[in-house]
């Protein structure tokens, strides 16, 4: 079995257990829910439903860092996954379904194992739930949060009739949009700017993974990477780091607790840019030494906007080391000037090269954009001294020669878009790649030619070219 093989299978895997683990919430949820229609929460008939509930969810958080169970129509989808119906139990997700929609409510999350009075808080509270014309979810969870309980809330119900898209590329599309329109609301709502929805970033980051486990098929999720934004780089930048840290750790073969830590790092590397002035922050022109000191300290203000956003437990701390060392090289030279460690960890230094790639890759004000494989090649120039060396290898290997988004033109003498890399390393040089238009710059029939595949020997890339040059918007093609 070759690599990309055991990578898929490991990923099938991980899923089939993660849905497995649900089904047997849902399960002990369901079993909860009938007994407290007969008994108060303190009668022994709950001893064993909730002993079996904590496992469930121990297991489940310990993998996942937390689950949603959202109800939408009459489907059940796991950490954005749907639930495929079983038979057997059909009864018993109809039953979830109908007892969580009745109340107004879209869903339950778990993000730690509760205790049983929380549970039993828990259970009288929805139970004595009303659908009503308020937010009945934002209600429950405030007094939830008022009697103390923790590890487990409510969901509100989705805006859309119909269940999520089952269409990968157009998912992928909507969870981007969604992480834009969250940076950007954290880094405009001045009046309590320290007061970052975290649950909902764990949520948007929790959706990129389970997306990252669903490459191929002509599909990557790399491609979003290749949206860009002149005007909004700030927002856009942070998200296409997190974007391509998961891609990218998800090569790497991190299981999900670990990939989902590292996107929640990557999203909140730049919060620092909150307190730099607007006039450095989006000047014309190229940066003064006086500014360029300011900017220089976006990473301290990172460190210090996320000391501020609650408990200071592992995660949080890993979020603080990434914000202040991404700027700070292999070889422990870069800004902040700290002794806190001789390296960065392994977090950082994965955001520092993602980092460095998506911003070469932008047109910004005070510099022109570097096409992606001369990106590339300027982070191998200093792999060993700014980057860590065998992490450049793997990024090159994980995007390609020829990253997603890149516009090439082909021996044919068209013009096109690289969408998905092969998996195999001895092929990167050989990606799908989608025509666009031909050297004129006249459209062409939409066509993807998978250079790998024996049909396309004769055809090869001769050299990346601007996509501005062809009017080309690559994020289309590759997309």
């Amino acid at each position: 079995m070759t690599g990309d093989r055991l990578a898929r299978a490991a990923s099938s895997a991980e899923t089939r257990a993660l849905l497995a683990g649900a089904r047997r919430i849902i399960q002990q949820v369901v079993i909860l829910i009938r007994n407290s229609y007969l008994h108060e929460p303190s009668n022994q008939v709950f001893d064993e439903p909730i002993e079996r509930l904590q496992a469930e969810v121990a297991e489940a958080v310990q993998r996942e860092g937390s689950l949603d169970f959202e109800v939408v129509s009459s489907e059940i989808y796991v950490g954005g996954v749907r639930l495929r119906l079983d038979l057997r139990n059909l009864h018993t997700y109809k039953y979830f379904v109908d007892e969580i929609s009745s109340r107004g409510l879209g869903g339950l999350r778990f993000e730690a194992v509760p205790e049983r009075t929380a549970i039993g808080a828990f259970l009288r509270l929805l139970l004595g739930l009303r659908r009503s014309d308020e937010d009945a979810s934002a209600d429950a969870n405030r007094r939830l949060a008022e009697l103390g309980v923790a590890g487990i809330s409510t969901l509100p119900p989705r805006c859309e009739v119909e269940p999520p898209s089952t269409d990968r590329r157009q998912r992928a599309i909507d969870v981007y949009q969604q992480a834009l329109d969250f940076i950007r609301s954290c880094m405009t709502e001045l009046d309590s700017p320290a007061q970052v929805n975290l649950r909902e970033a764990k949520r948007l980051v929790h959706r990129l993974v389970d997306l990252s486990y669903e490459e191929g098929e002509g599909f990557s999720m790399l491609g979003l990477a290749a949206i860009k934004s002149h005007d909004e780089y700030t927002f856009n930048h942070m998200v296409n780091v997190c974007v391509l840290a998961v891609a990218f750790g998800q090569r790497l073969g991190l299981p999900r607790r670990e990939l989902a830590q590292l996107g929640l790092c990557a999203l909140y590397h730049d919060l620092g840019k909150l307190d730099i002035p607007i006039e450095i922050l989006g000047k014309h022109g190229p940066l003064d030494d006086r500014e360029w000191a300011v900017m220089g300290n976006h990473p301290v203000f990172g460190a210090r906007e996320i000391f501020t956003m609650g408990a200071l437990d592992r995660d949080a701390l890993l979020r603080v080391l990434v914000a202040l060392q991404h700027h700070i090289g292999w070889d422990g030279r870069g800004y902040p000037p700290t002794r806190l460690l001789s390296q960065p960890n392994l977090y950082a230094r994965i955001v520092a090269i993602v980092d460095a790639f998506d911003a070469m890759t932008t047109k910004r004000v005070y510099q022109d954009k570097r096409l992606p494989d001369e990106a590339l090649a300027e982070i191998q120039k200093v792999s060993g001294t700014k980057y860590d060396p065998l992490l450049v290898k793997a990024f090159i290997t994980c995007v390609g020669i020829y990253p997603v988004g890149s516009t090439v033109l082909l021996t044919d003498g068209r013009i096109g878009v690289v969408r998905e890399p092969d998996p195999d390393p001895s092929r990167l040089n050989r990606p799908k790649v989608r025509v666009a238009t031909d050297m004129t710059g006249r459209e062409l029939p939409d066509e993807v030619v998978d250079l790998a595949s024996p049909e396309h020997a004769s055809r090869a890339i001769v050299r990346t070219v601007d996509p501005e040059d062809f009017g080309i918007n690559a994020a289309h093609y590759a997309v």
